[in-house]
C-alpha cells in the first residue's frame, strides 16, 4: 500500500483499528491467518493505556496452573458466573476459559513476549470457584523485555507515564516492593534502565509491538478511523491522517480495538450523568469504536459501565498529551494507619477491597440523587509516613506541599471541610477496633486480596493500624476510570452482534471498545488485558477467515 492524496482509496484484507493490546494481538493473529493486515492508531504512539499498567493478564487454567493441576475448568466458570451476577453469556465464558491458555502460549511462541506466573489472587478469591494460593495465580505477567529489540521503531512506542519498572513481578516481589518500594535495589534498577530493559505493561506492549514489526505489518500512527465503509457488510473505514481523508478498504473484515469513550464528554454525560471521572487512560479513547459499531446497527451492551479505581492527582503532573496524570492508591489503601472517609467524616468502605469495588461504593447515590461518598479523602498519620510510601513519596523523604499535613485531626478537618467531631469519632472507633484486632464496621483485612496487599510484618493484623501519631495527612480521593466497558456485544469469536442475534458481516471487536463479557465485574489482575489478548486473537483470526 502507498500513501495517496486526499480522498484516496487503499485496500487490505483486514484493518485493525487501535494499537493497544487488543489491536496488536488482532493484527498478529490476522497476519498469521494469511491476511494482509493494516493497523491504525489515532495517537502518535503504539501501546495504549496498557503500557502504563502492571501488564498482568487474567488467564484461568494458564500453563503454569496446568503443570500443577491447581485450577479447573469448572472452578473457573463457577467463579466467573458468580462475579458476573446474572450477566453471564455461557457460550462466551466457556470459549474464554477454553481458549485463553492456548492463546497466551501462542503469543509467547509467535512474538518475543515471555510470561511468568502472576502473583496476585482473584479479586474475589474467597468466592465460589475463586483462586488464591501462595506463589500461584490465574494471572500471568510479562518477563523483562529489551527495548533495543524495537530498533528505530522504539520512537513510536508509548512509555509508561509513571516511570519504568525494569523488573518482572517475581523480581519485584523479592524486594517486597509493592508495600516497600524503598527496598528496591536502585543500583540494579539504574543498570537495567541504562540497558533499555522494561517490565510490567511496557514489557507486554513492547513485546507485542515487536511481533507486529517482525511480520512487516503496516502500522499507521496519527491515523484516526472515524467511520465505517458499510453497505450490506463492513467494507473498510474512513480515516483521517493530518489533512488527508483516507478510504481504506478491507476485503475480509475490520476489527475494532479503539478503546472506550471515557474522553468523549457527550457519551460520558449520557452514560454517567453527574459523574466527574478523570480518566487514567490515553486521551485518544474518544468513542470512535462506539460510533462505528452504532453505524453498523450493532446491539450495544453493558450500559453505564466502566472500570474504575479510587485515585488522586498531584498538581502539575501531566501525561505526554498534556492531560492530568492520575495516580491510584491501590496499595496504600489497605495498609495500616490509613482510612478513607466521606464528606461526613465517616468511613464508608473496607479500604482493602479491590479498587473496582471501592469505586462503585464511592459513586453510590442517595434517595435524593446525590453522591453519598464523594468527596472522599485518604487520611493517615505519621506512623504510616514513617513506614510506607504514599505514591512517589518514600518514607524519610521531605513532605511535598500536595501531601497536606496538620498537627491535629481537628485542624485537618477544618482545612478540608469535614465535621471535626465526626472525624474524631470515626478515628476513635477505628482505633478501638484495631486494638481488638477486628474491623467491626467493614471487616477490613479478612479477604485474600487484602491479605496479599497487607504488610505481613504488621502482625496479627496486616491491614489494620491505629491513627494516633501526629501529624496527620490528607489526600483527596477522586473517582477515575480505567476505561469504559460499554459497547457492541460480541460473540465467542469477537464478531459484533445485532439485536436479532445475527453478526454484523465483517465487523469484529475486542478490548474496551466492546461490551465487557464479564458484565459489571472485574475477575482479577489483568481482568481487562486478558480478554483484550484473547478476543483480539480470536477476532483477528475470524476476520482473516472471512472473505467477500
Amino acid at each position: 500500500m502507498r500513501n495517496e492524496a486526499t480522498g484516496s482509496s487503499e485496500t487490505a484484507d483486514v484493518i485493525v483499528v487501535g494499537a493497544g493490546v487488543a489491536g496488536l494481538c488482532a493484527a498478529i493473529a490476522a497476519h498469521d491467518a494469511g491476511a494482509r493486515t493494516l493497523l491504525l492508531e489515532a495517537s502518535p504512539l503504539v501501546g495504549g493505556t496498557a503500557s502504563g499498567s502492571g501488564g498482568a493478564a487474567w488467564i484461568p487454567l494458564n500453563r503454569f496452573l496446568q503443570q500443577t493441576g491447581a485450577d479447573s475448568r469448572d472452578a473457573a466458570l463457577q467463579y466467573m458466573r458468580h462475579c458476573a451476577d446474572g450477566h453471564a453469556d455461557e457460550r462466551v465464558f466457556e470459549a474464554y476459559v477454553d481458549a485463553a491458555a492456548d492463546i497466551a502460549s501462542y503469543l509467547e511462541q509467535a512474538t518475543p513476549l515471555k510470561l511468568e506466573m502472576g502473583t496476585m489472587p482473584d479479586y474475589q478469591g474467597a468466592a465460589p470457584g475463586g483462586f488464591y494460593a501462595p506463589n500461584a495465580s490465574r494471572s500471568v505477567a510479562p518477563e523483562v523485555f529489551d527495548l533495543n529489540r524495537l530498533g528505530a521503531r522504539g520512537a513510536q512506542f508509548r512509555r509508561s507515564p509513571y516511570g519504568t519498572v525494569p523488573f518482572s513481578f517475581s523480581e519485584f516481589g523479592k524486594f517486597d516492593a509493592a508495600v516497600h518500594p524503598e527496598r528496591i535495589d536502585f543500583v540494579e534498577l539504574n543498570e537495567r534502565l541504562k540497558k533499555g530493559l522494561v517490565g510490567w505493561g511496557e514489557a507486554l506492549t513492547a513485546a507485542l509491538f515487536a511481533g507486529v514489526i517482525d511480520r512487516g505489518i503496516e502500522v499507521r500512527v496519527d491515523t484516526r478511523a472515524v467511520r465505517l465503509i458499510f453497505d450490506d457488510r463492513t467494507r473498510g473505514v474512513v480515516a483521517v491522517s493530518g489533512d488527508r481523508v483516507l478510504n481504506l478498504q478491507a476485503r475480509r473484515g475490520v476489527v475494532l480495538c479503539a478503546g472506550g469513550f471515557e474522553w468523549d464528554a457527550g457519551l460520558m454525560a449520557a452514560h454517567f450523568p453527574g459523574v466527574d471521572m478523570v480518566p487514567s487512560t490515553v486521551p485518544t479513547n474518544r468513542g470512535d469504536g462506539w460510533r462505528m459499531a452504532e453505524q453498523a446497527g450493532a446491539e450495544m451492551g453493558n450500559a453505564n459501565s466502566c472500570w474504575g479505581w479510587p485515585s488522586y492527582l498531584i498538581p502539575g503532573e501531566m501525561q505526554p498529551e498534556g492531560v492530568p496524570l492520575v495516580r491510584t492508591s491501590l496499595v496504600e489503601r489497605g495498609l495500616p494507619h490509613l482510612i478513607m472517609v466521606n464528606a461526613r467524616g465517616e468511613r464508608f468502605v473496607d479500604e482493602s477491597l479491590p479498587y473496582h469495588r471501592i469505586q462503585k461504593v464511592m459513586l453510590e447515590r442517595g434517595a435524593d440523587g446525590t453522591f453519598q461518598n464523594l468527596p472522599a479523602f485518604h487520611i493517615f498519620d505519621q506512623q504510616f509516613r514513617d513506614k510506607y510510601a504514599f505514591g512517589p513519596v518514600m518514607p524519610g523523604q521531605p513532605t511535598p506541599d500536595w501531601l497536606r499535613c496538620f498537627d491535629t485531626l481537628g485542624a485537618l478537618a477544618d482545612a478540608v471541610g469535614l465535621p471535626a467531631a465526626a472525624l474524631y469519632a470515626t478515628v476513635e472507633k477505628f482505633n478501638a477496633d484495631v486494638a481488638q484486632g477486628v474491623d467491626a464496621a467493614f471487616h477490613r483485612g479478612t479477604a485474600p486480596y487484602a491479605e496479599f496487599w497487607g504488610d505481613r510484618v504488621n502482625q496479627p493484623t496486616p491491614n489494620l493500624g491505629n491513627l494516633v501519631k501526629a501529624p496527620f495527612y490528607v489526600v483527596e480521593a477522586i473517582a477515575s476510570t480505567l476505561g469504559t466497558c460499554s459497547g457492541p456485544r460480541t460473540d465467542a469469536n469477537g464478531r459484533v452482534m445485532r439485536v436479532n442475534g445475527d453478526p454484523v458481516p465483517g465487523l469484529y471487536a475486542a478490548g474496551n471498545v466492546a461490551a465487557a463479557f464479564s458484565g459489571p465485574s472485574y475477575f482479577g489482575p489483568g481482568g481487562t488485558i486478558g480478554p483484550a489478548m484473547v478476543f483480539g486473537v480470536l477476532g483477528g483470526r475470524a476476520a482473516a477467515a472471512k472473505s467477500t
